[in-house]
């Protein structure tokens, strides 16, 4: 029942079965089209993927055993643009290494450690938490990608 549950929770990191594999929708985005704010939207493509990325971080740090700093802002960055198009690029790279390291933690941590600073859920309930947050947000991207016809 483990193994299954830990391939559940792989699988919905990725989105796999519901929805284009997260760690993969910003493929193909340039800088320009990351810092367009489109109607209805009020943030920017990398605004809502860097909050999706920031958020994420949170947990590796939890599961890595490092201190966290709750956010002030909810992670979403002022500015509606990366800070240059090398920027971007690296920021995309680091984004998808965020699901290497989630695929990593899952096939071998204790999935049932609670962690106090995150309402002493377990890490299991954490990754849940991740996949709806990151369901949701790849939808707003797909969404904003479409709008701009940088979508299959």
């Amino acid at each position: 029942m483990e193994q299954i549950v830990r391939s559940l929770l792989q699988q919905g990191i990725h989105g796999l079965s519901a929805h284009p594999d997260v760690a993969e929708i910003l493929d193909g985005v340039d800088f320009a089209a990351a810092g367009r704010v489109l109607e209805p939207w009020s943030q920017s493509l990398w605004q809502v993927a860097y909050h999706m990325d920031a958020w994420a971080r949170l947990k590796l740090d939890l599961f890595e055993g490092k201190p966290i700093t709750w956010p002030q802002d909810n992670c979403f960055p002022s500015s509606p643009s990366p800070a240059s198009p090398e920027a971007w690029d690296k920021f995309k790279a680091d984004f998808k290494g965020l699901f290497v390291r989630m695929d990593e933690h899952i096939k071998g941590m204790d999935l049932t450690c609670r962690f106090k600073e995150w309402d002493s859920k377990t890490a299991a309930e954490m990754i849940g938490v991740m996949i709806n947050h990151n369901s949701y947000h790849a939808a707003q991207i797909v969404a904003m990608r479409k709008m701009m016809g940088m979508w299959k």
